[in-house]
């Protein structure tokens, strides 16, 4: 049985404890939801966060490889799919590539580009819309964006081709320039087909066709039912409706991971029906004698680009338009970059290197990610670990709160006993403390928190009383 004290004490350590658990159960965590491969480590990162508020539904994951890349595909609160969803996810997939890889021999691109006719060559609807929208963007960027530098990709290492990772020589350079040009080639929409000018010219839809991809796979769960979709290949992202009627939200990746920093986010964005690509020189380069290299070849020049723009995001309703114009900007660089993206009224975030720091610009519904002057920069020698690390915290981090507030309750409990004990002038014995007590006036000894003492307790003190009778009758 217990004491008053000791009564009242109990709702107090539990309390203590509740608060505790409470804390650590609330302990930071990550907040991500875009898978970490890029824009989506980048995207799939922000998205986490958000699914867990989501508890009540439930959300339908798919992963796998294509384009050589990663792609991920996230369903809230799907219905109930007449087929696999999974096997129609990669079927569609398996069509883009069999139309625009140029690592398949077998697909309309490849046998276009090994063809030396310059008459129309059939090819399908998909494929003429993506060489359509690709000139397009060729045409408003005044060649910065060229589908036809294939033979420039290849020789600086980045195409199908065996990589060398070797520095063309000028005349190697000029020689394919000759054969790229945006001008050279022509597409038609009925019948589809493509054509070019001069026989050795050859297409690479690398730098749109993922977007593409996505789009591809968004609206074909659309034709199976699936109304709120994140998809993402490669870090190019498009969503349909919302999760727990909250948008879908968007990592995009500082630059600084690439560099040596730690994985971390340069923005979160929240999109509702739109799509977001992101292209830079981070992801994909080679160095050679110390300079870097990077993947993304300026069609102007047949050589990488080189300027300070580390990385550009382009929101657009559709994914192909988002990539293609993300990689046009990332040529263009970011000055000139940023005035194209206000004349085709696209939402974009770029990031520039200023020695060792980013420098961010934005605009559109991505300009207030670049607003304050001191939200522009974030300093590379002391990177952070935020919601884009995609490493959730150790246990011992988690719970950490807990063992301090609870080792605080119950400091706060065995001092308020103590004082007890100084203030009530009475010692703590027995089995309520360990300590050796001292005699009460009638000679008894008891703990000094127990007013109503078990069974052990009253039988020693019935002892005591007759070994105290006796002792006292032998004196007399």
């Amino acid at each position: 049985m217990l004491t008053t004290t000791t009564q009242r004490m109990i709702p107090f350590a539990a309390f203590s404890f509740a608060v505790a658990l409470w804390l650590g159960a609330v302990s930071p965590a990550s907040s991500q939801d875009t898978p970490p491969q890029d824009a989506a480590a980048e995207d799939a990162a922000a998205e986490d966060a958000a699914s867990k508020t989501a508890s009540d539904a439930v959300m339908r994951e798919l992963h796998g490889e294509t384009m050589g890349t990663t792609y991920m595909v996230k369903i809230y609160n799907p219905p109930k799919f007449e087929s696999d969803v999974a096997i129609e996810v990669d079927a569609e997939l398996r069509k883009v590539n069999d139309q625009m890889s140029t690592y398949l021999k077998s697909s309309e691109i490849s046998r276009f580009n090994d063809s030396d006719s310059t008459d129309w060559f059939d090819v399908s609807e998909e494929t003429a819309e993506v060489v359509g929208a690709a000139l397009e963007i060729s045409e408003a960027t005044a060649g910065a964006f060229d589908v036809t530098i294939g033979p420039l990709v290849n020789v600086w290492s980045f195409g199908p081709d065996p990589k060398t990772n070797e520095i063309p020589s000028d005349a190697v350079i000029t020689s394919l320039r000759e054969s790229v040009g945006y001008k050279k080639l022509a597409v038609r929409n009925d019948p589809p087909a493509l054509k070019k000018s001069v026989p050795s010219l050859k297409v690479d839809l690398s730098s749109i066709a993922k977007g593409h991809g996505v789009d591809r796979v968004v609206e074909r769960l659309a034709d199976l039912g699936a109304k709120n979709v994140f998809v993402e290949i490669g870090g190019e992202v498009r969503v349909s409706g919302s999760k727990d009627g909250q948008p879908w939200k968007v990592g995009i990746q500082n630059p600084q991971a690439a560099d040596g920093g730690a994985m971390s986010l340069a923005a979160a964005h929240p999109i509702l029906d739109q799509a977001m690509a992101t292209s830079g020189d981070y992801r994909i380069y080679f160095e050679v004698d110390g300079k870097r290299y990077s993947h993304t070849i300026d069609p102007r020049t047949g050589r990488p680009i080189d300027h300070d723009l580390a990385s550009v995001s382009v929101i657009s309703d559709t994914c192909m338009k988002a990539d293609g114009w993300a990689t046009a900007i990332n040529v263009l660089g970011a000055d000139e970059g940023i005035k194209v993206a206000a004349e085709q009224d696209l939402d974009v975030l770029v990031i520039r290197r200023r020695g060792d720091e980013f420098v961010r610009v934005g605009t559109g519904s991505l300009s207030p990610y670049a607003a304050e002057p001191d939200a522009t920069t974030v300093a590379n020698p002391v990177p952070t670990t935020d919601a884009s690390s995609n490493e959730q915290p150790s246990l011992y981090t988690r719970m950490l709160p807990t063992l301090i507030i609870t080792l605080i309750g119950f400091g706060i409990i065995l001092s308020a006993m103590a004082i007890g004990v100084i203030f009530g002038r009475k010692s703590i014995s027995g089995s309520c403390g360990g300590l050796a007590g001292k005699k009460n006036d009638d000679g008894s000894v008891s703990c000094s928190l127990c007013s109503n003492p078990s069974d052990a307790c009253q039988e020693l003190r019935e002892q005591m009383k007759e070994g105290q009778a006796k002792k006292d009758a032998a004196q007399s």
